[in-house]
């Protein structure tokens, strides 16, 4: 490769550039030229032929192959001769990751149907002969068939096991345990050998035992044989249940024979053959549910000592669970085993601490508020989290439906206000679960308070202004937390909260106490608006606030319009504090309130004069239109000069009738005459008048 001739080399490393094997190199690499000019030649010869059978083709000569050329070899003196390196094979490159070939998908062959058909016909027959001819032969030749044929077909399964006849295998197998279970049952309820005066449990209890006895040891025999395992697995599920009576069957001790089981069947599953693990899966998550909801039921009971056991039961079972999950716990599950095993202990606690009485109730709710309150402290232990909210969601609800079911509601309201506590504590503490925990800290107290109203703890008017304090702390926490996402879930609840003082207060018709609960919410709504810059919630505070005036002056019977249109007209002019710094026109910005202000009562002026009402118009229409004149704005402007006149007219049209016609005539026609004199001077200035009025702002 250096361009040093390999004549002399042999088989070592080249003395000139280090290179191992250089002879064998050089050999290699000349064979691989040789065959790249072999296949170079073979090219030309295929494109010539194809150029020659082409229409109007033109013979083309292959061109003969260059020599190679021999490698030049650099004097030894201009070549440096590096020392020998050591070699060591090069590190080979990262293999890609294998792909998963997809499963084949499994269909049955012809092979399967009818060995299959054929155990399923062994098995019918087995059944016609024990139904039909079983009475026609003597107990010792029924005894003999019967151990015959399932010996038989347990031992050809066997035979085939070692042929390695696998869809055989497994079919005798499983006509085999068909009969072994149809000879059990054959056995006692057609009177062989007397077995009929056996009770019916104990006898389904030794035909399981007897089953899995079976199934474990051809299992041993032939562990090739899924079927015998499997049968095992199946018939030692109802076998523990099958040994206890009935009374016990329905108590604590039939819930620790199902958890015990499906304890069984988890192990089960780590010893068996893959093919079976899930089929034993199944069935421990069958006898986990079994047992789980057979516990609840007893803990619901009224007998003390079977509900506490079964509590106790269940959490010795939770307690195994839990030590389980640890070992092999999922990645991304890592709460959901702790979490159900605390939900069920604190379903069957707060089921047991009915019996206790009076307190029991209580030292649920204290309980389970206790570990909600420790969940928040070891928020950073998921596992450990997850079990103590769902214990302590479970004591805390179940005994606020009891508590609901039986209509204590003054009782449910101190239990809501105690969970402000875990919700406020989770709101400092937990940051992805603030914007929750805010509205349950908020909402609690909320709850609380209608709950004490409807159970009569609090009067209406006393329900209605905590309601409207706790709407100010929720606009207060709103103004807080400015510009995150719990911002929103607070003034919703404050909004909430000041709507329902409202309609408290109102159902007794106390619409002073409205007034001011409005006026104490829509306070807080608007310095949340101002400061968090929520033009909406000012204007919603704004129109709360008006609102408030208005039920306040209407509560107290007063009928005068002003009363009315003058908040009004200050809550438009707050709204319009906006536009006002930004140099919107005068008709957007304050038209509105000077109308609303002004105009209602111009009409009632003209409708319903009194001295007071006449010159307030007079003088506000004044100033209106001045302050217009000067500031050059249209709206004061137009409105006031418009209720001076219409005031004006309005005073001056009753006295028109009452003149002598002589001077009505006469002023008349003296005013044509002055107006035809000066027409196009009059109408020049109109004129300037409209334009100057039409270039204000």
């Amino acid at each position: 490769m250096c361009g040093r001739p390999t004549g002399d080399i042999g088989p070592g490393q080249c003395p000139t550039c280090g290179l191992p094997a250089a002879a064998h190199a050089a050999l290699v690499v000349s064979r691989i030229g040789a065959t790249l000019r072999d296949i170079a030649q073979d090219r030309d010869a295929l494109v010539a032929t194809l150029r020659a059978a082409a229409p109007g083709g033109t013979t083309y000569t292959v061109p003969p192959a260059a020599a190679p050329s021999a490698m030049p070899v650099p004097p030894p003196a201009a070549v440096p001769v590096p020392p020998p390196a050591p070699w060591w094979p090069p590190a080979a490159a990262p293999a890609p990751a294998p792909q998963t070939p997809r499963p084949p998908r499994r269909r049955l062959s012809p092979q399967q149907v009818l060995v299959g058909l054929g155990a399923l016909l062994v098995v019918a027959a087995a059944l016609a002969f024990v139904a039909v001819a079983w009475t026609r032969l003597g107990v010792v030749f029924q005894a003999g068939v019967m151990v015959v044929v399932t010996a038989l077909l347990c031992g050809a399964s066997a035979w085939t096991a070692r042929k390695g006849l696998r869809a055989t295998e497994e079919a005798l197998a499983a006509a085999g345990a068909a009969l072994l279970a149809v000879d059990l049952g054959a056995a006692r309820a057609l009177g062989l050998f007397e077995l009929e005066d056996v009770g019916l449990r104990p006898w389904w209890a030794i035909s399981c035992a007897v089953v899995v006895a079976a199934g474990l040891g051809l299992g041993r025999l032939t562990r090739t044989t899924a079927t015998w395992p499997l049968v095992a697995l199946l018939a030692a599920q109802p076998l523990p249940f099958l040994l206890l009576t009935s009374d016990l069957l329905t108590g604590p001790a039939g819930v620790a024979v199902a958890l015990a089981v499906a304890g069984a069947d988890v192990a089960a599953a780590r010893a068996l053959r893959p093919g079976l693990r899930p089929v034993a899966r199944v069935l421990a998550v069958a006898a986990t549910v079994l047992g789980v909801l057979g516990g609840l039921v007893v803990a619901a009971g009224s007998d003390a000592v079977d509900s506490w056991t079964a509590t106790g039961v269940l959490a010795v079972g939770g307690t195994a669970a839990l030590a389980l999950d640890r070992r092999g716990r999922a990645p991304g599950l890592a709460g959901v085993v702790p979490g159900t095993v605390g939900a069920v202990v604190g379903l069957a606690l707060a089921a047991s601490l009915r019996t206790v009485g009076y307190p029991g109730p209580w030292i649920a709710v204290g309980l389970g508020l206790a570990l909600l309150t420790a969940a928040v402290l070891l928020a950073s232990r998921t596992a450990v989290a997850a079990g103590l909210v769902a214990s302590g969601l479970a004591l805390v609800g179940a005994h606020a439906a009891l508590m609901a079911e039986d209509e204590r509601f003054g009782a449910l309201a101190l239990v809501a206000l105690l969970v402000v506590v875990p919700a406020t504590l989770a709101a400092l503490r937990l940051p992805r679960l603030r914007r929750q925990a805010t509205a349950a800290a908020l909402l609690a107290p909320w709850a609380a308070i209608l709950l004490a109203r409807a159970d009569d703890v609090l009067p209406a008017t006393v329900a209605g202004l905590l309601l409207a304090l706790l709407a100010a702390l929720a606009f207060a926490v709103a103004t807080l937390r400015a510009a995150r996402l719990e911002e929103w879930v607070a003034a919703a609840v404050g909004a909430v909260s000041g709507l329902t003082a409202g309609l408290v207060s109102g159902g007794v018709q106390a619409w002073g106490q409205v007034a001011v609960q409005l006026g104490i919410a829509g306070v807080a709504a608007g310095s949340y608006a101002i400061v968090a810059h929520r033009r909406w919630v000012g204007i919603v505070a704004v129109a709360d606030l008006v609102v408030a005036s208005w039920i306040a002056v209407g509560g107290a019977g007063v009928e005068t319009p002003e009363a009315y249109t003058g908040p009004a007209a200050v809550g438009l002019l707050l709204i319009a504090i906006p536009a006002l710094r930004s140099g919107a026109t005068s008709w957007a910005a304050e038209g509105a309130a000077v109308g609303v202000a002004l105009v209602p009562s111009a009409l009632v002026v003209i409708a319903d004069p009194t001295a007071l009402r006449l010159v307030l118009v007079l003088v506000a229409a004044t100033v209106l239109t001045v302050a217009g004149t000067f500031l050059h704005r249209q709206a004061p402007f137009v409105v006031g000069a418009g209720v001076l006149v219409v005031v004006a007219v309005g005073r001056l049209a009753p006295y028109a009738p009452l003149l002598p016609r002589w001077v009505t005539l006469g002023a008349a026609g003296l005013l044509l005459l002055v107006v035809g004199a000066t027409y196009e001077r009059r109408r020049q200035q109109a004129r300037e008048a409209v334009a100057w009025v039409a270039q204000m702002t």
